[in-house]
């Protein structure tokens, strides 16, 4: 059996919510439960000139008015915000949730530190098949709770670049948010210039920036793989994770998913198909770590509320 087949068996099996969830993808509608199940293994594009090809960080950006420079300061995240959308925040007390994602980044730092997953593993994905699944919340909870270990830091970047939410549901306020596209558009620009501190000590957030009609290619550009690598080994002890869009809504997600070490798809109990499970997992399948997360299940027996079922491969070799 496939690694699709067994996640599509696995997503026919998950009872249903017997009330309707009000989590959703960011922070609009965070979602108050989450069952989170992982299995092995398993737009904005505009029209452009053919005649054209996007070389290494092409300047066709906006004009560059804004100043360029780095974001030394530390910036406020807005815990109570956090609270309301019902997300981990440092100070809380033990609660399902916050164990649950204890549960999810053990087995993306063993990942980090297992030779067989190859290189780069601390690129961490966070998608999903569609839009208003849960992976914005999923990823920042993930975020957060990796912060909070003892031995790792966590650079936490908004690469949903069409719509990007992350500095908004963490209450971050930057006066000139520059981010990842303006470090991909101007040779000038270093990526330390635009990451922002916070006072979650060990986490920092690299927003997505100035929107760009050809985010695609600026994705799959050289400029892109030479940032990955020296955003993955430029610290030994930092886990890097992104926020992107859903694999079945933006063609940017294929591309950032080819060069990720880790890839979480998030998908909704009671919402996400079987057929828009095995395509989105058919657009990412690879020797990565893949994994799937279940998001705003029932746990069985008890209504709604929590349960953890996990399993981590690599490919098809699991």
């Amino acid at each position: 059996m496939s690694l699709i087949d067994r996640a599509a068996d696995m997503l026919g099996q998950v009872p249903q919510p017997q009330r309707k969830p009000v989590a959703g993808d960011g922070p609009e509608t965070p979602g108050p439960g989450l069952i989170e199940r992982v299995v092995n293994n398993d737009k904005q594009r505009s029209d452009f000139r053919p005649d054209r090809n996007l070389s290494e960080r092409e300047a066709v950006a906006p004009e560059p008015a804004r100043a360029i420079g780095r974001v030394s300061r530390t910036l406020h995240i807005d815990l109570g915000k956090l609270r309301q959308q019902k997300m981990i925040t440092p100070d809380a007390e033990r609660s399902p949730i916050s164990e649950g994602f204890r549960r999810i980044k053990r087995h993306i730092l063993s990942n980090v530190t297992n030779s067989r997953a190859g290189p780069g593993t601390n690129l961490v994905m966070i998608t999903s098949a569609l839009p208003g699944e849960g992976k914005t919340f999923c990823t920042i909870n993930l975020a957060i709770s990796i912060a909070m270990e003892m031995d790792r830091t966590v650079l936490l970047v908004d690469a949903d670049v069409a719509k990007p939410s992350i500095t908004a549901a963490l209450g971050i306020k930057v006066a000139a948010e520059q981010g990842l596209m303006d470090v991909l558009l101007h040779r000038e620009l270093d990526v330390a210039d635009v990451i922002c501190k916070t006072d979650i000590g060990k986490l920092s957030v690299l927003p997505a920036g100035t929107r760009h009609a050809r985010a695609t290619e600026l994705l799959a550009s050289e400029a892109m793989r030479a940032l990955l690598q020296e955003m993955a080994e430029r610290y030994d002890d930092r886990i890097i994770i992104f926020d992107s869009p859903p694999l079945l809504a933006a063609s940017e997600a294929c591309v950032l998913a080819s060069r990720m070490g880790q890839i979480l798809l998030v998908v909704e109990a009671g919402k996400t198909t079987e057929a828009a499970l095995k395509d989105a997992l058919g657009r990412i399948e690879s020797s990565n770590a893949v994994g799937v997360l279940l998001n705003k299940g029932a746990a069985p027996g008890s209504g709604y509320g929590y349960g953890y079922g996990y399993g981590y491969g690599y490919g098809d070799s699991a």
